[in-house]
């Protein structure tokens, strides 16, 4: 890379800009000032004269300023007048590109290209770029220019070649002319490593960028970008003194959005050609349901449940403006050592853009955004994002959900609905996406869950209802004893630890990591195998993503609606159940489309809607058995508990005087009438005077109902 002279740089770029891109400086200068640049790709550089566009990546500081005053120029030879206009250069080449950790001191002052996801910004703010100060002695005013952002550059002397006094500092005072300054808009954003750049157990590295002008409130949290631009360095600071180590900065000049989802897998023609194969396989269901945390003993349907989920529904927007989120929700109940967490944790590393969190160390903060004051930066306020909206376009795995406090798990409501965030804090407003399948695993309060009771399972854990009902599938994974089972766990389990390799010899470096292994392989062997590699499952998904958006047929519909109708005509025993609510065949919807996706259909046929209702009909039998209530979700009480209490109530209004109270043994009376004993009666009573749902206004031997 040669550099060029700095007195040729303009009249070159003029060239430039009257040759290939006139037609967009046209229009720049109509839209004035509501577009304040134009893009020039840097592709069509290289094509105009190579050693020019190479002399752009070593010398980007020259070369942007005079950009900025050929197109200035050449807009006023085009007579559009005076205009100050940007130049960002995009589609720098593949080997510009850099993750945040490789960055180093031969980068600095270079242009780079940095793949990263934004975590955290703050407000736009104006900066000073030229300051106009004052002499209070003389009066007169000088320009000085502001190369730091973090530092205010004052005059050290009234200049007497401009016809200033020779005054130093500390003979007059400057006073700073905010009028007469020239002040830009300034955002401070900070960049995160991609999850997929980074090395297992380390923690992500970051980078503080500047944008200006028009590049500020572009991104908020959660987005992915390509951001281009200039690494600059700044002394750390201790004890109000510099040190010999710099922090690294980057000012961007262009900002690339990454708006295709999972643009970052890349998947090769052949890779393609591979995946399209698979799909044609008539047994492709049971190959990815196999492949899914083969470590882990049977739960054939959970894991088919997984699978689905791994690819989704499609996400639809109304002519209203609503929208119909298609990713699916999963929530796994169970007893502890069922394995649940080891299923999250692979199933967070096999996702594209896979988050885990526990619920033990979330907040609210943690999984939605944090309005965080940066100490180190003049103590401005800056929104960082939380696990949700990095795991946007993917999965986020949330272990001990139970264990969240209720302010926190608040939160979640209109994250897993709406798929956005609504922020509020410290003056700054702003809504964040958080368009990812929530997979979720809960424990009982009781430590096992009881079959035999009046409370049903979804009650026996500690989450709300209209929050349980937020899910698609609901499994409850019970640890019963059934010896012939057992035996094929047992032996399964200790395969699968004399297969491994000891951490101790991978260290040591005299055995190979067998999960790197596993990621290595060709797709081509992992077909063979009994299980896709990982790396052919996050090329299959992110495919599938991209470019299948299936349609439901009119069958498909059908069967669906049947089920729907018949489902909600047969009901339940009580006059207040609903089997089903519209909520749910939405659910099953998106699980119709993502078994399409699967086979890289566009169609949602008949066989997508069967194993949709299938996998709904085995999880609602396991969760509630034959007469499934969605009012016994709702309520965390099953029918028989509801139709009791509706028997005292009805007595306590039968038996009640004209302000509503009843006398106890009338009550009681009218309770054995009904065909109740008196002992279940007495302790029912009691249990709802203690839940607010009756009261005794007048002493123990009255009721009434609240």
């Amino acid at each position: 890379m040669i550099p060029m002279h700095e007195a040729d740089l303009q009249t070159r770029w003029e060239s430039v800009l009257r040759d290939l891109y006139n037609e967009h400086l046209h229009n720049l200068a109509v839209t004035w000032p509501d577009t304040l640049s134009i893009e020039v790709s840097y592709r069509d550089l290289e094509r105009w004269d190579l050693g020019f566009a190479e002399s752009i990546l070593v010398q980007p500081e020259l070369h942007l300023e005079a950009s900025k005053q050929a197109a200035k120029q050449v807009l006023v030879d085009e007579g559009h007048g005076a205009m100050d206009p940007f130049i960002r250069i995009i589609h720098l080449p593949g080997d510009q590109l850099r993750a945040i950790s490789q960055l180093r001191a031969e980068d600095l002052g270079h242009l780079l290209s940095i793949d990263a996801v934004t975590t955290k910004i703050s407000g736009v703010r104006p900066r000073l770029y030229l300051a106009t100060f004052r002499c209070s002695r003389c009066g007169h005013t000088m320009v000085v220019n502001q190369p730091n952002e973090q530092e205010l550059v004052q005059p050290m002397l009234c200049d007497p070649l401009d016809g200033g006094c020779d005054r130093k500092t500390r003979e007059t005072r400057f006073d700073l002319i905010e009028r007469d300054s020239r002040l830009i808009n300034t955002q401070f954003i900070e960049l995160q490593e991609l999850p997929e750049q980074m090395r297992g157990g380390i923690q992500p590295e970051r980078i503080l960028c500047i944008a200006e002008q028009d590049l500020c409130g572009q991104l908020n949290p959660g987005d992915r970008v390509k951001a281009n631009g200039e690494l600059f360095m700044r002394s750390q600071r201790k004890h109000g003194k510099d040190t010999p180590v710099f922090d690294i900065f980057l000012r961007i000049h262009s900002l690339e959005r990454q708006n295709v989802p999972l643009e970052e897998i890349i998947i090769t023609e052949d890779e393609v050609h591979e995946i399209k194969e698979l799909a044609r396989r008539e047994d492709i269901y049971d190959l990815l349901t196999v492949s899914i945390a083969p470590s882990i003993f049977g739960m054939k349907q959970v894991k088919e449940s997984l699978m689905l989920q791994l690819f989704g529904g499609v996400s639809r927007k109304n002519e209203d403006g609503t929208r119909s989120r298609g990713d699916i929700h999963v929530l796994l109940m169970g007893d502890p050592g069922v394995a649940k967490s080891q299923l999250l944790s692979y199933m967070a590393d096999l996702s594209p853009r896979g988050r885990f969190t526990s619920g033990m160390s979330a907040s609210a903060a943690g999984l939605t955004a944090a309005a965080v004051q940066d100490a180190n930066a003049d103590g401005r306020w800056t929104l960082e994002a939380g696990a949700l909206v990095l795991a946007d376009l993917g999965l986020a795995a949330i272990d001990e959900f139970d264990k969240m406090n209720d302010g926190d798990r608040s939160s979640m409501h209109e994250a897993m609905e709406q798929q956005r965030i609504s922020i509020a804090k410290a003056g700054i407003t702003a809504s964040l996406r958080t368009r990812c399948a929530v997979l979720a695993a809960a424990n009982p309060k009781q430590g096992r869950f009881q079959p035999i009771s009046d409370v049903p399972f979804t009650a026996q854990i500690n989450l709300a209802p209209p929050l349980v009902s937020r899910f698609d599938v609901i499994w409850v994974l019970t640890d019963t004893p059934k010896s012939d089972l057992d035996e094929s766990i047992a032996r399964h389990i200790l395969n699968t630890r004399a297969a491994g390799t000891s951490e101790t010899l991978i260290a040591e470096g005299s055995a190979l990591d067998p999960s790197r292994g596993v990621a290595a392989r060709t797709p081509s062997e992992a077909v063979h195998g009994e299980a896709l590699s990982r790396s052919m499952i996050q090329k299959y998904v992110a495919y599938a993503k991209r470019n299948i958006q299936p349609e439901p047929t009119e069958e498909a519909s059908k069967k669906l609606v049947d089920y729907y109708v018949e489902t909600r005509r047969q009901g339940g025993e009580a006059s207040d159940s609903i089997a089903i609510t519209a909520r749910a065949i939405e659910g099953i919807s998106r699980l119709a489309e993502a078994s399409a996706r699967i086979r890289l259909s566009e169609r949602v046929e008949v066989q997508d809607a069967e194993r949709a209702l299938r996998i709904t009909r085995l999880w609602r039998m396991e969760l509630m058995g034959d007469n499934y209530d969605e009012t016994t979700l709702v309520t965390g009480k099953k029918t028989t508990a509801r139709t009791k209490e509706k028997i005292i109530r009805d007595a306590i209004e039968s038996c009640a005087d004209a302000n509503g109270v009843a006398d106890r043994n009338d009550v009681l009376t009218e309770i054995v009438r009904n065909g109740m004993q008196s002992s279940e009666a007495e302790d029912l009573i009691d249990k709802m005077v203690q839940q607010g749902g009756l009261l005794r206004p007048r002493g123990y031997d009255t009721l009434m109902v609240a």
